[in-house]
């Protein structure tokens, strides 16, 4: 399981946001480059289909640790 720390997670999401947000206006800029425009949103829904995953996994809860007493030092 790989575990993100929470200024992690937030750093990861601003990035996607940056790249969706750039992605977006270079479409836009390209209005009468239909394939380029094309590319540039197929890429843009990519990333955002991933961030909806990385909210959705943000406030995921983890498995549950069961420590035993003989794992403690005890009996």
């Amino acid at each position: 399981m790989n575990v993100k720390s929470g200024l992690e997670i937030v750093r990861v999401h601003q990035e996607y946001v940056d790249k969706i947000n750039e992605l977006n206006v270079a479409a836009h800029k390209l209005e009468e480059f239909g394939y380029t425009k094309t590319v540039l949103k197929e890429e843009a829904n990519k990333l955002t289909a991933e961030l909806q995953m990385l909210e959705n996994t943000r406030f995921q809860a983890l498995d549950p640790v069961v420590i035993t007493t003989s794992l403690l030092g005890g009996r």
